[in-house]
């Protein structure tokens, strides 16, 4: 599942296992079932300049085409 989303004026975007297990967090702080998120749903993000794969962090820039 594409995650496409804006921080601070700039486009971000992330890549979900479609997942009933895969959670996130919203703004009062309950879990978000990737299942359920539909457009316009807000979430909490940390963004970091590295990207990540299995949680781990990855020194690469990855480019989506």
């Amino acid at each position: 599942m594409l995650i496409e989303a804006e921080a601070e004026g700039e486009p971000i975007s992330l890549v979900l296992q479609n997942a009933e297990t895969i959670r996130l967090v919203s703004p009062d702080g309950q879990a978000v079932s990737a299942t359920t998120l539909k457009p316009g749903d807000k979430v909490l993000g940390h963004i970091e300049t590295a990207g990540r794969h299995f949680g781990m962090q990855v020194d690469e820039t990855l480019i989506e085409k």
